[in-house]
């Protein structure tokens, strides 16, 4: 799937800092929540996903899609929809942003702000897909110094589930580095340094 509205790739750099790492292990795509024929291609299959700004591809939020309609059920039935329908409003009503920090849930909030896109992946099973999101908020740490924002920091903790996504990003490419700004790719986020 080409990439919509020619999106700039994740400031993440999800094609080098996540796929990279994953050793091909997953395949991802990029969807338009703007679009309406894009939940249509969505498999019902568990994977793993990343919200990120359409203007300059930060990361925004990394989650999993494990129920029965996995990313088609997760994205095309709900955040996709939550951010078409948010978007709708704000062109028609001219919401402002004291009005949505009033009334709306955070996670519409921050997407149809940022004007969010949708990059995700299949996985091969339910557990698979649990590690991925391990894996993908762990480099996130790695790279950026924080979880990203919708995510919070509530879901830190020191189980062993994320002791291993600590093990997976290290072996993964490197040492740990954290702070913003680190020129980990080189070019990708220099300049932001």
């Amino acid at each position: 799937m080409p990439i919509p509205n020619d999106s700039p790739l994740p400031l993440l750099e999800i094609r080098t800092d996540v796929i990279a790492p994953s050793r091909g292990e997953l395949e991802w795509a990029c969807a338009d929540p703007l679009d309406p024929t894009a939940p249509a291609v969505l498999p019902a299959a568990p994977g793993v996903y990343c919200w990120a700004a359409r203007r300059n591809g930060g990361i925004y939020y990394a989650g999993r899609a494990t129920g029965r309609y996995g990313l088609r059920g997760r994205l095309g039935r709900d955040e996709m929809r939550w951010v078409r329908t948010g978007t709708r409003s704000v062109e028609e009503e001219g919401t402002d942003a004291a009005h949505m920090a009033d009334n709306w849930e955070s996670f519409s909030r921050v997407m149809v702000t940022v004007d969010a896109v949708v990059w995700w992946a299949t996985a091969a099973s339910v557990d698979e897909a649990k590690a991925w999101e391990r894996r993908l908020l762990q480099q996130s740490i790695r790279l950026t110094g924080v979880v990203p924002a919708v995510n919070g920091g509530a879901w830190w903790n020191r189980s062993q589930a994320w002791v291993d996504a600590r093990t997976w990003a290290h072996q993964a490419d490197g040492e740990v580095q954290f702070g913003p700004g680190i020129s980990y790719v080189p070019g990708a986020i220099a300049a932001f340094a």
